[in-house]
């Protein structure tokens, strides 16, 4: 990483694009997650949607595990029905949950969708395709011989395995249903079901260490001394890593003492073992960054990345193993970075995160932005004439206007080159 990292800060200006932060932040990512434990969790108690899977699973039995049928009709023997030959007596009824019973010679039986296809049977015609209908059950109820009359026959209606699905032709029994590093979703949690498993061992949620930082910092509910704010990092990162599948603790270091703010690191790391840590604030060259200043002592990198907001950035690996990623202490430019930056990383690493979602836009009001810059502007998305989303700016650039961001749907990603960028400029944005 130490080369690499060379290189890209000797890039024009000193900054590595968007993509190659993106490549580090994997590369200090990487060996942080893949020593993850494993928990089982119980499909009917748990809740495991979301989760990775950490084991190989394969089909102890057959789906469906039993020929069935695929329509309410009547099963039968398709030799039975031949051209002037369309009436046959019903034997009796099977309904779904009920053993496979034998087929008489000559005779058909009611089946309902989902019951077993009768022993001997080849093809079961749907009630639709018989003039009475499941009315003659009643009379068979009754006691009385019944016959059912079927209409409209074609070649294909009694086409051999029509209308029957047969055991075995979902899944077959041995088949693998899941794979270590398959995300568990509502499908594949059903699947599993199905097959009668009860328990799946899953990879532990990644554990997020978010840790706020400076002597100017408060809790919200607190009160404000003159020069003091309210910590909105905090809670901002750990909502947008709760979406991104993460166990989350946060911390305060209320000092800009670089001894104590490195003891206080390791007292957590300690404490609550993450596998990463995301600290906000604290990176810039000012002569109170303390963040940069205890961490770079210890091989953690700080540099700066092409793109506005969230310049600043910091990333490595701490003595424990966990990984290390510092973000800018403005929350627009935090926000952004999560969005941009941190969430690509995780997502090609961990199945378990969701990873952005864009889509096109047309700019509606002409905008500018600075070279060399990729911008991420804050924008409503409205419903344009053509059906195309019509992105609408909300506020400025500037990196303070949370409120502009707690507006917007998404972030309008400017590139580059783009300078002077005319309305009806065709664009890509990333959902919030």
């Amino acid at each position: 990483m130490g080369d690499k990292s060379t290189a890209w800060d000797s890039a024009p200006g000193g900054r590595a694009t968007v993509e190659q932060h993106i490549e580090r932040l994997r590369e200090v990512l990487e060996p942080a997650l893949a020593v993850r434990g494993a928990e089982t969790l119980h499909l009917d108690v748990d809740s495991c949607a979301g989760r990775v899977s950490a084991q190989t699973v394969t089909a102890p039995t057959p789906l469906p595990g039993f020929d069935n049928s695929q329509m309410d009709g009547f099963a039968l023997r398709s030799a039975d029905l031949q051209p002037g030959n369309t009436t046959l007596p019903v034997a009796g009824t099977v309904p779904a949950g009920s053993a496979v019973p034998e087929l008489p010679q000559g005779e058909c039986l009611a089946v309902m969708t989902g019951a077993p296809v009768p022993a001997g049977a080849d093809v079961v015609v749907p009630v639709e395709k018989t003039a009475e209908g499941f009315a003659v059950l009643q009379t068979l109820n009754l006691g009385e011989p019944v016959e059912v009359r079927f209409t409209s026959l074609t070649a294909e209606d009694l086409a051999p395995g029509s209308f029957i699905r047969a055991a075995g032709s979902d899944v077959a029994a041995g088949e693998t249903v899941l794979h270590p590093g398959d995300l568990l979703t509502g499908a594949r949690l059903g699947l599993l079901a199905a097959c009668g498993i009860s328990e799946i061992s899953v990879l532990e949620r990644i554990r997020t260490l978010v840790l706020a930082t400076g002597e100017e910092i408060r809790s919200p509910g607190q009160s404000l001394a003159p020069g003091q704010l309210y910590d909105a990092n905090t809670v901002l990162i750990r909502a947008a890593c709760e979406r991104f599948g993460h166990s989350v603790h946060t911390a305060r270091v209320p000092s800009d003492q670089t001894q104590e703010f490195d003891a206080a690191l390791q007292r957590l790391v300690a404490q609550h073992s993450p596998h990463l840590v995301i600290t906000a604030g604290g990176i810039s060259a000012g002569a109170y960054e303390v963040v940069r200043q205890a961490l770079s002592e210890h091989g953690v990198q700080f540099g700066s990345v092409a793109q506005q907001p969230g310049g600043p950035q910091g990333w490595g690996a701490l003595q424990r193993g966990a990984a290390l990623v510092a973000l800018p202490g403005n929350p627009v430019s935090c926000a952004v970075s999560l969005q941009v930056l941190v969430r690509p990383a995780l997502a090609d690493l961990d199945p378990g995160c969701p990873p952005q979602r864009r889509v096109r836009v047309q700019l509606g009001e002409q905008l500018t932005s600075p070279p060399g810059l990729r911008q991420f502007r804050r924008v409503e998305l409205k419903t344009h004439d053509n059906a195309a989303s019509l992105a609408l700016p909300v506020g400025g650039p500037s990196s303070h206007l949370l409120g502009h961001l707690a507006r917007a749907d998404a972030l309008l990603e400017i590139p580059e080159d783009s300078i002077e960028i005319p309305a009806g400029t065709e664009l890509e944005a990333i959902l919030l």
